[in-house]
C-alpha cells in the first residue's frame, strides 16, 4: 500500500520535468542528427530522433538501450550515438552492466531486482547499457542558460549600437530578434541559422563602420 502511494507522489513530483524535456527538445533540437561516415543517409534515417528518443524515455525510468532502440524502431548503432551526445549534455545517465542474455531480459523488465549471485557453467557474459534522464542535471542546465541568455539580451539592449538584426555570414540570410530566440543552440549559446546552421552574426559592425566614414 505505501509502496503504491510513493510511487504516485513520484509521478506527480516528475511530471513539470517532464514537460520541460519535451519542451526543451522540441525547441532545440527537433532537426538534431548525429555525425555519421554516411551523414546523406544519416540526415534520411534518424531526422528527429532526438525528439522520439526523449520523448520515449520521459515515460521510462532505467531502460535497456536495445530495447529502446526496438521501442523508437531506431538502428542500435545511431541511437546510441544520439544517447552519448546527451550524455555529454548532462541530459542523459548511462550504466553498463555485464549480464547473461537471460538475466539481460530479466534486468530489462525490473531494474535493481536481486539475484542469487549464482552463475551458470560455461555463460558468456555481455556487457548491456541502459540509460535513463538526469532531471536533476536537466533543470540546471536550463537555469544557468536562460541566465546567460538573460545577461546576453541585457548586455546588448545596453550597448547603444546594437541593431535588432542577425545575419549569416554563409548563406547572408537575416534574422530579427524574435527570429533569433528561437535559433539560439543549447551547445555553444549562439544563434544558429535554421539555413545552414552557420553562427549568426549581430549586425552591428557595419553601422559602427558608417559611423567611422561620416565623421
Amino acid at each position: 500500500m505505501d509502496k503504491s502511494i510513493t510511487v504516485v507522489r513520484k509521478t506527480v513530483v516528475l511530471e513539470p520535468f517532464v514537460k520541460l524535456v519535451r519542451l526543451l527538445v522540441r525547441i532545440f533540437y527537433d532537426n538534431y542528427t548525429p555525425e555519421s561516415d554516411n551523414q546523406q543517409k544519416s540526415v534520411k534515417n534518424v531526422k528527429g530522433s532526438a525528439v522520439i528518443v526523449l520523448d520515449a524515455l520521459t515515460r521510462r525510468q532505467w531502460v535497456r538501450e536495445e530495447d529502446l532502440a526496438k521501442e523508437v524502431k531506431r538502428n542500435a548503432k545511431e541511437l546510441r550515438k544520439l544517447i552519448r551526445h546527451f550524455e555529454e549534455q548532462k541530459f542523459v545517465m548511462r550504466y553498463h552492466r555485464k549480464e547473461t542474455a537471460k538475466r539481460a531480459k530479466m534486468y530489462s523488465y525490473a531494474v535493481g531486482g536481486t539475484t542469487d549471485g549464482r552463475a551458470e557453467d560455461n555463460v558468456k557474459f555481455h556487457t548491456h547499457s541502459y540509460c535513463c534522464l538526469d532531471y536533476a542535471q536537466i533543470y540546471d542546465i536550463v537555469r544557468y542558460k536562460l541566465h546567460r541568455l538573460k545577461k546576453k539580451f541585457k548586455d546588448e539592449l545596453e550597448d547603444r549600437n546594437t541593431v535588432q538584426e542577425y545575419g549569416c555570414p554563409n548563406c547572408k540570410r537575416k534574422y530579427n530578434a524574435l527570429d533569433a530566440l528561437r535559433l539560439i543552440s543549447m551547445e555553444d549559446d549562439s544563434f544558429h541559422c535554421e539555413n545552414c546552421n552557420g553562427e549568426l552574426v549581430m549586425e552591428c559592425n557595419k553601422l559602427i563602420s558608417e559611423e567611422v566614414v561620416d565623421r
